[in-house]
């Protein structure tokens, strides 16, 4: 029957599978490089973006997740945190490049507005690959940072050792605009460089 510890991880696994398959989050359209993954939606409100973007109520939107697949695999390849940190971003960076092919003219998420990603970790490292911090926390941000606390805790190898050390305590939600991803990782963007 297992732990009581035992029995906690399995029933937050089991959500997770449970969200990631109402959302079609392990399908292979979901998938956006190795580290990514996303689902489109209709916008419930409206929404200006600090560069200038407006998402209106009913516009489409990408809700960007991790690949948490990738994420276990990466720890459980015995390197060591710098390394595992280095080559995610890596990996992020290049799912953000196969995202903006996806975006762009004539591709299928042509008509997506902007992207989205809520988070409790790593929020920093998003705003430096270009996403923006909304102003309005996403509704229940204790609430969401406690399920993400879990589920890290659940799919990480140190497990709850990981968050005693963070301060994780509140989620973030950030977006970047379709023209923005474009003009940071798209093919014209990789021609400049």
């Amino acid at each position: 029957m297992g732990t009581p510890r035992s029995r906690y991880h399995r029933a937050v696994l089991v959500c997770e599978r449970l969200y990631r398959f109402l959302h079609g989050l392990d399908t292979a359209a979901s998938g956006v490089g190795s580290a990514a993954c996303i689902a489109v939606r209709r916008s419930h409100r409206t929404l200006q973006l600090a560069g200038g973007t407006t998402i209106r109520f009913g516009d489409r939107i990408g809700i960007l997740h991790l690949n948490n697949a990738f994420m276990a695999a990466l720890h459980a390849g015995g390197l060591p945190p710098i390394a595992v940190g280095l080559e995610f971003r890596r990996q992020l960076v290049s799912s953000l490049h196969e995202l903006a092919k996806l975006a762009g003219p004539g591709r299928r998420l042509t008509d997506v507005k902007a992207f989205s990603a809520t988070t409790i970790f790593f929020h920093q490292g998003l705003t430096r690959l270009g996403f923006v911090p909304e102003d309005d926390a996403p509704a229940w941000p204790r609430l969401v940072a406690a399920y993400q606390r879990a589920l890290l805790a659940s799919l990480h190898p140190a497990g709850t050792v990981r968050l005693r050390r963070s301060s994780y305590r509140r989620a973030v939600r950030l977006w970047m605009s379709r023209e923005n991803l474009l003009a940071r990782y798209g093919a014209v963007a990789r021609l400049a460089r």
